[in-house]
């Protein structure tokens, strides 16, 4: 496919220093995208020990109102409160979370305590997990993915360039009319790939060991696999990009409904507009009823 343009341009004077400035170009976005992944790495496990650290203190405090026959003292539930008032701050615990915290803050319900600590003793456990992962030595297939991750920006960079030299080359070889079909081939299998690449970026930067959004990465998979239909002829673009077009549509579908997380928790008291809509439809017909007789 790159065969020709590429002997053409190695052809021309002065291509040499242009493959090195290139090849040059791609080793600095390597050696940034290893250093940004590292240094995320690094901010995300510093998130987690300083998370860890401020709702060990609430866990505690929760976990001997538990086990106690009587309440708090005035001073213990006091710190109680700056225990639940400091875990606000902590970063790595999930909204949900965060939303029974501040219930909490509001109304000291025993209920709504024994639901927090439950779901705070289930996130600490999560994170401490994810901790002492990171603390083990690699496998073989960890250690060589930490080399091939930070690939993925120079490689969606370089098949970038390599994309539109191959578009401009194949333009200027094509003796067809401007208006005609075939004329239009060329830039359809472009979009084709370039979406191509978008997706098998994001697939790339998204392999991990966690099950979250495999809906997702199941679609994005079949896009990049579309893109094999261009090894048959170039009159393949559309349907390529049809069946592309097809999938990204279908995904609004797929990934439409908000997950478990992301809902409110059990016992929250803030419904959602639907619930809030048929309560009030159940609620009205009663108190019209209530008005005609006399009640």
């Amino acid at each position: 496919m790159f065969h020709p343009w590429i002997e053409d341009l190695l052809s021309r004077p002065g291509a040499e220093a242009v493959l090195f400035g290139v090849m040059a170009l791609l080793l600095v976005i390597y050696i940034w995208s290893a250093t940004e992944i590292r240094r995320s790495h690094e901010r995300r496990m510093r998130r987690i020990r300083d998370t860890l650290y401020i709702s060990t203190t609430l866990l505690g405090k929760l976990t001997i109102l538990e086990h106690q026959k009587y309440p708090f003292p005035e001073n213990e539930q006091h710190e109680l409160l700056m225990a639940m008032l400091a875990c606000k701050s902590a970063s790595g615990l999930s909204s949900p979370l965060q939303d029974q915290i501040r219930d909490c803050i509001k109304e000291h319900d025993p209920a709504r305590l024994s639901l927090m600590q439950r779901a705070l003793e289930r996130e600490c456990t999560a994170l401490s997990d994810e901790l002492s992962q990171d603390t083990r030595t690699d496998h073989w297939g960890q250690a060589i993915w930490t080399i091939f991750r930070p690939l993925a920006e120079p490689a969606a960079l370089a098949a970038t360039l390599f994309l539109f030299a191959d578009l401009v080359f194949h333009q200027r070889l094509l003796d067809v009319s401007a208006a005609s079909w075939e004329s239009v081939l060329p830039w359809l299998r472009a979009v084709s790939l370039m979406i191509t690449i978008m997706y098998g970026y994001l697939l790339w930067t998204s392999m991990r060991r966690d099950t979250s959004g495999t809906v997702t990465k199941i679609l994005s998979l079949l896009i990049v696999l579309c893109s094999l239909l261009h090894l048959i002829d170039l009159a393949a673009a559309p349907y390529a990009l049809g069946l592309q077009v097809i999938f990204f549509v279908s995904g609004f579908g797929f990934t439409g409904t908000r997950p478990r997380s992301d809902r409110p928790y059990a016992g929250h008291t803030e419904l959602e507009p639907t619930k809030e809509t048929a309560a009030e439809l159940e609620v009205n017909p009663t108190r019209k009823t209530s008005t005609h007789t006399g009640e």
